[in-house]
């Protein structure tokens, strides 16, 4: 539990903002003390966390954000057709089941589904035409609504565990370069960075995976003392190119013989040099970047 003063140390916001949240348009009810000070639950942050990102990211009125996060509470919304472009792969049905298992909390037959497509499809398939849209239309909904941060995170972590144990089951060559895979400060995403981890674990790559929100502090140390010497990057947003660049060049200059990937959503599109990739999602680009090289 928190005090009004930590909460908004959290989350960035002036208290007088999550005062008026709370009494002028109920969007959470936080507990009191018995002298009447209040305690935000970390359900209450992330309440407020979400309403914040409709209001100052996609521009909404508070006052429907909040009509929105209560509706979420009550129902939850069964897919349409329409709902993301996945539902057009051959793959729908299987990210239908899944993401209602998931709206539901079933984390059993979530499982379940997991361990029936894992036992009819080649892995690969799995992780970046089932699972992937999957966990992008899991944050649509979550943006959206439509399911609470508790989902998220349930559904996060059992995938995060499927990736974890095909991680281990690749044997690694000890000719090829020893792999960093990380993503920057302020980058919490961490699908992308998953998916190019065990595209470099499928290809024989020994990768610590450090995840998502990395400060570059210490980084150079690091690199250095346990003699990496390719890291991967990943962002969602283009907003961190400017950061990814920051981690890239502060390495460089530590360690010069570094090279560095960059990938994810938030790529835009540069021009490679001696030491820098910008590959993107892409897997196919993933493939002929390998292809192209001389480990």
């Amino acid at each position: 539990m928190y005090n009004i003063k930590a909460a908004a140390k959290i989350l960035d916001m002036p208290k007088v903002t999550i005062r008026s949240w709370e009494t002028r348009y109920s969007a959470i009810t936080p507990a009191r003390t018995e002298s009447g000070h209040r305690l935000y639950s970390d359900q209450n942050l992330e309440d407020l966390k979400w309403l914040k990102i409709q209001v100052q990211n996609n521009g909404m009125k508070i006052s429907e954000a909040v009509k929105k996060l209560h509706a979420s509470r009550k129902q939850f919304i069964t897919p349409t057709g329409d709902f993301s472009q996945s539902n057009n792969s051959e793959y729908s049905e299987q990210i239908n089941q899944l993401f209602q298992a998931a709206a539901e909390m079933d984390a059993e037959r979530f499982n379940y589904l997991l361990d029936l497509h894992f036992s009819l499809f080649h892995h690969q398939k799995v992780f970046f035409s089932i699972i992937a849209p999957l966990m992008i239309r899991i944050g649509e909904a979550w943006e959206d609504g439509v399911i609470s941060v508790a989902h998220e995170h349930m559904i996060t972590h059992i995938v995060q565990q499927r990736f974890n144990q095909f991680f281990r089951v690749f044997p690694t060559s000890p000719t090829l370069p020893k792999v960093m895979a990380l993503s920057p400060s302020g980058e919490q995403h961490q699908l992308g960075l998953l998916l190019f981890t065990l595209f470099l674990r499928e290809n024989g790559f020994s990768v610590v995976y450090i995840g998502p929100d990395t400060p570059l502090d210490g980084l150079e140390e690091m690199v250095v003392k346990h003699n990496f010497k390719l890291m991967c990057l990943s962002i969602a947003s283009p907003a961190l190119m400017g950061v990814a660049n920051q981690y890239m060049d502060t390495l460089s200059k530590a360690k010069p013989e570094m090279q560095f990937i960059l990938g994810g959503q938030g790529v835009v599109e540069q021009k490679n040099n001696s030491n820098r990739w910008y590959l993107g999602t892409d897997l196919k680009v993933w493939q002929q970047w390998l292809a192209e090289q001389n480990f």
